[in-house]
């Protein structure tokens, strides 16, 4: 089963910070986690290089790193992490 990685991502415009699903890369790979190239919210594409908060597996720990940044996380996309999956 391929696991669904979470990383927050800065829009380098806005300083908001930005959900991304993506899927965990094999141990051997050049990066932890492949993304999708538009956010959750689908306002902001994946930009390379940007600051970002590396892919993480585990929603409750994503939930932690949004709360501490607080409002600069793009609300969309923080809602996503605490609807239900249908």
């Amino acid at each position: 089963m391929v696991k669904t990685t979470f990383t927050l991502k800065e829009n380098p415009e806005t300083g908001q910070f930005h959900l991304f699903e993506g899927k965990l890369n094999p141990p051997n790979a050049d990066t932890a986690c492949t993304s999708q190239n538009s956010s959750v919210c689908e306002k902001m594409k994946w930009v390379s290089g940007h600051k970002d908060i590396v892919c993480e597996t585990n929603e409750s720990i994503v939930r932690m790193k949004c709360a501490k940044l607080g409002r600069s996380v793009c609300g969309i996309c923080v809602s996503h992490l605490y609807s239900d999956s249908e």
